[in-house]
């Protein structure tokens, strides 16, 4: 899954300046501009999915991110000659897909050719066809149910260093 070098100069916003979430639509080929209205749209038909154009660093520069609150559902990656999906698994989803009906051919291959890291699994996919947008789209949708049925993350409450309280936890005061 790891992409060279020569794959991350090819994006279309090399630039520092954060480009609109829809500026695609007129900056792409038309070919790929359809493409893209057809992704984003079905990305954005699913409940509780929000856009959000994200600088992803030197490497990856700006992608299109996908998410549930702070689970990230993918991240378009806008190239000049294409465009692009990363989504992660985690163990469970995997096993989920793998187990339910036939993958279709450019999900099963994503997932042959993702990298494992820790109980995830990074997959890549060119979107190149009317085929494997419906397939990532299906599978797009499958996940925001995924999502959906776990609880989101909380963050404990912080304690920090205050006054003496005569609560008995002398020094501590909770958020």
């Amino acid at each position: 899954m790891g992409r060279s070098s020569a794959y991350w100069h090819a994006n279309l916003y090399q630039s520092d300046v954060q480009p609109e979430p829809t500026a695609p639509l007129g900056d792409l080929p038309p070919a790929l501009a359809s493409r893209f209205q057809l992704v984003r749209q079905g990305l954005l038909k699913l409940p509780g999915i929000g856009e959000q154009v994200r600088f992803m660093g030197a490497t990856w520069r700006w992608a299109w991110e996908y998410a549930m609150g702070n689970r990230k559902l993918c991240w378009l990656h806008l190239m000049k000659e294409s465009i692009d999906v990363t989504f992660t698994l985690s163990d469970g989803d995997e096993a989920r897909l793998t187990k339910s009906a036939r993958l279709a051919g450019p999900i099963a291959r994503a997932l042959l050719e993702g990298q494992r890291t820790g109980p995830v699994k990074w997959c890549w996919l060119e979107l190149s066809d009317r085929r494997a947008i419906d397939a990532f789209l299906n599978l797009a949708r499958r996940k925001a149910e995924w999502l959906s049925e776990r609880p989101a993350p909380r963050r404990a409450p912080k304690l920090h260093r205050g006054r003496s309280s005569s609560s008995g936890n002398e020094g501590l005061e909770a958020d």
